[in-house]
């Protein structure tokens, strides 16, 4: 992990695996990990990048959040859809309220378990690194549950695209008989 923080702008991939708030002399910053273990810092909050990945990938916070509620429900901290590559969506979920500067965001496809700590939960990520959090076990499992059931009806909403999508066929000629 670098120490120096990396002004340029920074967009959430496939690779990003955690945003997690990195705070030196009361100025909050981002600690990226990808799912290759490698990690960085960034100046700016998790929310800002979160935000800015949304209209980088064509959508706003605001839009991604609707989708949600509308697979979901109306429920608080819902995960979100960053970005989707030939239906492979990109989902990520927020562990407290998403504006929070104190917001961890993971994505969903990071999360290969997690355990309840002193501190609140141990997550463990599918590089083997762990984080804690301060949540309950209770709170990142309805978290991945929502998750899951956004992931789900995308991959519906995808396989409907595919499926019954339209079908160009190039028309056929007849030739007219009398000329």
């Amino acid at each position: 992990m670098s120490n120096k923080a990396e002004e340029k702008s920074y967009f959430i991939s496939f690779e990003t695996a955690v945003l997690q708030p990195f705070i030196v002399n009361n100025m909050i910053f981002t600690k990226v990990t990808n799912f290759s273990g490698e990690s960085h810092i960034i100046g700016k909050k998790p929310f800002d990048i979160v935000r800015h990945s949304c209209s980088f990938y064509g959508s706003s916070f605001q839009h991604t959040v609707r989708l949600s509620r509308d697979a979901i429900g109306n429920y608080l901290k819902l995960p979100i859809l960053i970005a989707h590559d030939f239906g492979n969506p990109c989902i990520f979920l927020p562990i407290l309220s998403p504006k929070s500067d104190l917001n961890v965001w993971f994505s969903l496809k990071a999360i290969a378990g997690f355990y309840p700590s002193e501190e609140g939960c141990v997550v463990v990520l599918t590089n083997g690194q762990k984080i804690i959090v301060p949540s309950s076990p209770q709170t990142i499992s309805r978290q991945v549950g929502f998750a899951n059931i956004l992931n789900m009806h995308l991959l519906k909403r995808m396989s409907y695209l595919i499926n019954t999508g339209y079908t160009t066929q190039t028309p056929r000629i007849q030739k007219d008989t009398q000329y």
